[in-house]
C-alpha cells in the first residue's frame, strides 16, 4: 500500500498558485465582480440623480409659488428655511395629509444628497467583501480539489513504477471520487493484466517446451529411419515398406502441428478475415470424413453423419472445415477399436446445430474445465497430443459467433455441441 495524501502525489507542479486555468478563473472573477459593482455604482447615481432632479423640481415649484404669492419674503429667508430644517413636522403632517412625498422625509436635500452617497459607498464596501469572500471560498476549493488530483498524480507514478497494489477506492458522490474510482478499476485491471500475462508466459514456456519436444521425437524418430534405408540397400521389401509408412506418419503429424500452430499465430494476430457465405453442413461433413478415412480405419472406427441435407450457416468453409476436423480427428485418437463416431446437425429459430459423438473412454471431469485451453493435455491424452486442436477449433466457431459445449462420462463415451448463433 501506498500512503494517501500529499506524500503520495508530492505537490503538483507549479501548484494551484500558478495553475493557469486558475489565474485565468480568479481573473474573470474579479473582473465580472469589479464590473458588477460599477453597474450598482451606475444605477445608484442614476437613482439620485433622477431623485434629485424631481426633489428640486418640487421645490422650485414651491418656492416659485410662494414668491409669487408672497413678492415681500426676502429670497435669502426662503433658502434659509429650506436649509434649516424648521416646522419639519407640521409640514410632513400637512404634506402627509394629501399624500405628497409620503414616508420619512426627515434632513432637507442636504442631509438626503448625504444619505445617498453613504449608501453607495456602503453598497460598494458590502459587494467588494462579497466578492472577496467568494474568491476565497471558491480557491479554498480548488485548493481542495487540486490536492486531490496531486494524490491521483502519485497513484500514477506508482503504477507506472510497477506499484499495483493500491487500495483507493472512495465512496464519495463527486466527479473526483468517480474518477478516482475508475482509477482503481484501472490498477485492478492492469494487476490482473499482469498476473495474465506471467501466467501466459509460462504457459508458453511449458508449450514451447512441449512442441520441442514433439517435434524432436518425429524427426529423430525419421531420421533414423531414413539412415537404417540408407544403409541397407538390400532390405527385405516388407520391412522397407513399415519403414517407410512410418516416416509418412511421423512427417504427417509434424506437418500437421507446424500447421495449426502456423494457423492459431494468425488467428492472434489478426490478419484471418472470416468470409462471410453460405457453407453446405453435409458435404463439409463428408469432406472431413474423408481427410481422416485413414486414421479411422486403422484404428478400426466407424464413421458416420446423419446431417440433413440443405442445412447451411454463414460463415467460412475453409476455417469451418477446419473447427469440425479438429474436433473429430480428437474423437477418433480417444475412440476404441470397434468404436463409432457420429456427426449429427439440426436447425431451430435460435441456432445452428452440429454434433460430434462418440462411444470412446470419454473425458475426465477435471479435464472439461480445460480441455479448450491452448496447450493443455487431459490425463487420457496420447503421447503424441500437444492440446492445440480444440482451443483452434474453439477459436474459429468464436470468430463465427457460436460456441463449443461438451458432454462426456469417463468410458461413457463424449459429445460435442457446436451452436452457431442466428442473431450473429
Amino acid at each position: 500500500m501506498i500512503q494517501l495524501g500529499k506524500k503520495a502525489g508530492g505537490k503538483a507542479r507549479g501548484g494551484l498558485r500558478w495553475n493557469r486555468e486558475v489565474r485565468r478563473i480568479v481573473v474573470i472573477i474579479l473582473l465580472c465582480g469589479l464590473v458588477g459593482i460599477l453597474l450598482c455604482n451606475l444605477l445608484a447615481a442614476t437613482y439620485r440623480k433622477r431623485e434629485t432632479r424631481k426633489y428640486v423640481l418640487a421645490v422650485a415649484s414651491m418656492v416659485g409659488s410662494i414668491k409669487a404669492q408672497f413678492p415681500s419674503i426676502p429670497e435669502e429667508e426662503v433658502i434659509r428655511i429650506l436649509n434649516s430644517g424648521e416646522n419639519v413636522a407640521s409640514g410632513q403632517s400637512l404634506l402627509e395629509k394629501y399624500g405628497v412625498f409620503l414616508g420619512d422625509g426627515n434632513g432637507g436635500f442636504l442631509g438626503w444628497q448625504e444619505d445617498m452617497q453613504r449608501f453607495q459607498v456602503e453598497l460598494t464596501l458590502l459587494l467588494l467583501v462579497g466578492l472577496l469572500l467568494f474568491l476565497g471560498g471558491f480557491l479554498a476549493y480548488l485548493g481542495g480539489r487540486q490536492r486531490r488530483i496531486d494524490t491521483f498524480c502519485g497513484y500514477m507514478n506508482a503504477l507506472c513504477r510497477g506499484n499495483d497494489n493500491l487500495d483507493i477506492k472512495d465512496n464519495g458522490e463527486d466527479e473526483l471520487s468517480g474518477l478516482k474510482n475508475e482509477l482503481y478499476k484501472l490498477t485492478v485491471f492492469f494487476r490482473e493484466q499482469a498476473l495474465h500475462a506471467q501466467q501466459n508466459r509460462q504457459a508458453l514456456s511449458e508449450a514451447v517446451a512441449d512442441i520441442s519436444h514433439q517435434l524432436k521425437t518425429p524427426l529423430t524418430s525419421v531420421t533414423v529411419l531414413v539412415d537404417n534405408l540408407m544403409d541397407n540397400p538390400d532390405m527385405d521389401p516388407m520391412t522397407r515398406h513399415r519403414f517407410l509408412r512410418e516416416t509418412s506418419v511421423q512427417l504427417a503429424g509434424v506437418n500437421w502441428l507446424v500447421t495449426t500452430l502456423l494457423k492459431l499465430s494468425r488467428l492472434d494476430a489478426g490478419v484471418v478475415e472470416m468470409e462471410r457465405k453460405e457453407v453446405m453442413l453435409l458435404p463439409m461433413a463428408r469432406q472431413v470424413a474423408k481427410k481422416l478415412e485413414l486414421p479411422a480405419e486403422w484404428r478400426q472406427v466407424e464413421l458416420t453423419i446423419g446431417i440433413p441435407p440443405g442445412l447451411s450457416i454463414q460463415g467460412d468453409a475453409q476455417w469451418l472445415a477446419e473447427a469440425l476436423l479438429n474436433i473429430v480427428k480428437n474423437a477418433v485418437e480417444h475412440s476404441h477399436e470397434g468404436g463409432r463416431i457420429h456427426i449429427g446437425g439440426e436447425d431451430n429459430e435460435v441456432y445452428t446445430l452440429v454434433t460430434v459423438a462418440d462411444n470412446g473412454e470419454g473425458i475426465d471431469p477435471e479435464d472439461q474445465k480445460h480441455m479448450f485451453e491452448r496447450f493443455y493435455r487431459g490425463k487420457r491424452a496420447g503421447v503424441d497430443s500437444v492440446g492445440i486442436g480444440l482451443a483452434l477449433s474453439k477459436e474459429i466457431v468464436e470468430r463465427h459467433g457460436g460456441y463449443v459445449t461438451v458432454e462426456s462420462r469417463v468410458n461413457g463415451g463424449t459429445k460435442f455441441f457446436l451452436k452457431f448463433l442466428k442473431c450473429h
